[in-house]
């Protein structure tokens, strides 16, 4: 059960069948396991041995795909790097994985290159594109030259397949361990629950080094269907493939369905969407108005929302005959996942009441990479948490209130800003909104929005605060609103809360 195997199998039967389309090119589920063959063969022709790594630093590109493959079939562990990371964030994730290989594009050669000579770890460094830059290895050549036959290593399912980095929004991010095990499994049951099979053609429009669009990746690929990879998210672009390609099912982060569903009319309506029939949204959750301005531009898609991390890949996930009737849930467990709602004491608490979200099931983490203690303080026994509060209604239904730090204590009351931004985004003049606790002599914290207008609106701090007025408790209401042109998120498109707040703190003496 290791993707390598798997996508062996279906070159035997899906042979001339498109696996991969990207730009103008395309592979074949034959070529796809050719190229990847070489790819494996030319790195054990070279030494590389099971449980070595190599990072991965480039947008999305075609030749991920084979690169997963190959990794996968000799037991090499993947370790994919955020293209937007510089120099001394890039060295710390080569360092602290043990990376001894990196493939690359040609347009971070330089970025890389400055690096190489501090990191000797790196024995080969191969890059997609032409490079001036010297001791490298090109990527064609480098397939050229090695073998399309069966690489010989034997991987197992237990074996490790990739090494994904959180977002690190607080400290050095955290290497999460995942064995092919989890990702597999992890893949059966998103097309189980999604309906993804071999008819299906997925976009991928994510960041293919982040959590979800990986394991959708892989999802498609592992029912024998195709992938369309797009190099970065345009709009746009996403609605020309659709037409194009008759893309069938689609994961977006929030905050890029808010983008697609926000052109302008003329540009969406000149193009044939109808094909679609899946679409899958998490990372942060959806407000209502945008899943009612999905639903209004996609027809008779079946919408879902799911919530999960690096560590558990999907945990939760709202089906469509509920994503309506139930406002602001995530649904239920996921298939082989169990949910417990714990207090600060580790006791479930009562349904309907607020405690930390823990989970267990086949898809989680082996552990934290190097970092036991870490590992430690987030499961309990044998059920993890990264620190979200939950709550659970009568029907079994669970709702993410927060963030456990990103909850706000005024006058010794717990206040959790999803409760009022969710009022916010109902605003039609408010395209993202952000809510924080601020310092207060007297509350300890106070309510503070921060918001980002639509175009060519405007709107005072008053009527943000009277605008909430009636639709939540008086405490909940924004003490004082500020105006931005966007709000800082990170790649995976949450909010980055902590660079708000720290403009607010810095020269406190308490930071809550």
């Amino acid at each position: 059960m290791t993707i390598g195997n798997i996508i062996r199998q279906n070159a035997l039967k899906y042979k001339n069948k498109p696996a991969v389309m990207f730009q103008n090119t395309q592979l074949t589920y034959d070529e796809l396991n050719n190229r990847a063959n070489r790819l494996a063969n030319a790195l054990l022709n070279r030494g590389y041995q099971k449980g070595d790594k190599v990072a991965v630093f480039m947008k999305n590109h075609g030749v991920h795909a084979e690169i997963i493959v190959a990794l996968s079939k000799i037991g090499v562990i993947f370790v994919p790097i955020n293209y937007r990371l510089v120099g001394p964030e890039i060295d710390y994730i080569i360092r602290h994985s043990d990376s001894r290989g990196i493939i690359l594009t040609a347009e971070y050669a330089d970025d890389v290159g400055a690096l190489l000579t501090d990191l000797p770890q790196l024995d080969t460094v191969i890059v997609v594109g032409e490079t001036a830059l010297e001791k490298t290895l090109d990527y064609e050549k480098l397939l050229e030259q090695a073998s399309t036959s069966e690489p010989k290593m034997e991987v197992t399912e237990a074996d490790t397949f990739y090494i994904g980095y959180t977002s690190g929004t607080t400290g050095k991010p955290k290497g999460v361990v995942i064995s092919h095990k989890s990702r597999v499994v992890t893949s059966m049951a998103a097309a189980f629950e999604y309906k993804i099979d071999d008819n299906d053609v997925h976009l991928v429009g994510g960041p293919i080094y982040h959590a979800a669009p990986l394991i959708f990746l892989v999802t498609q690929l592992i029912v024998g269907g195709t992938i369309v990879i797009h190099e970065t998210f345009k709009p746009d672009k996403v609605l020309k493939d659709i037409e194009r390609y008759q893309i069938t099912n689609m994961f977006l982060a929030p905050t890029m369905y808010n983008f697609l569903v926000n052109i302008e009319t003329k540009v969406k309506q000149q193009f044939d969407i109808s094909s679609m029939r899946v679409l899958i949204s998490a990372g942060s959750p959806l407000a209502t108005k945008s899943k009612e301005d999905i639903q209004d531009f996609f027809t008779n898609v079946d919408l879902h929302e799911f919530y999960g991390s690096t560590e558990s890949a999907i945990t939760l996930n709202i089906k469509p005959r509920d994503i309506n009737r139930k406002d602001r849930s995530v649904g239920l467990p996921f298939p082989l996942v169990e949910c417990l709602l714990l207090d600060e004491n580790k006791e479930v608490v009562p349904q309907g009441e607020i405690g930390e979200l823990y989970f267990k099931g086949p898809y989680l983490l082996d552990t934290y990479y190097k970092n036991p203690e870490e590992t430690a303080k987030c499961f309990h026994n044998g059920y993890f948490s990264v620190g979200d509060m939950g709550v659970q209604d009568a029907e079994g239904f669970y709702s993410i209130v927060d963030r456990k730090k990103d909850m706000l204590i005024s006058g010794g009351v717990n206040i959790y800003p999803r409760d009022i931004e969710e009022v916010l985004y109902t605003h039609p003049n408010i395209l993202d909104v952000a809510v924080i606790g601020v310092p207060d002599p007297v509350w300890g914290e106070s309510v503070k929005a921060i918001v980002v207008l639509r175009d060519n609106e405007n709107l005072t701090e008053k009527e943000v605060i009277q605008f909430c007025e009636g639709k939540i408790a008086g405490y909940k209401k924004p003490r004082s609103v500020s105006f931005l042109a966007e709000l800082p998120r990170n790649p995976s498109g949450k909010i980055l809360k902590n660079e708000l707040r720290n403009h607010y703190w810095e020269n406190t003496e308490s930071k809550i």
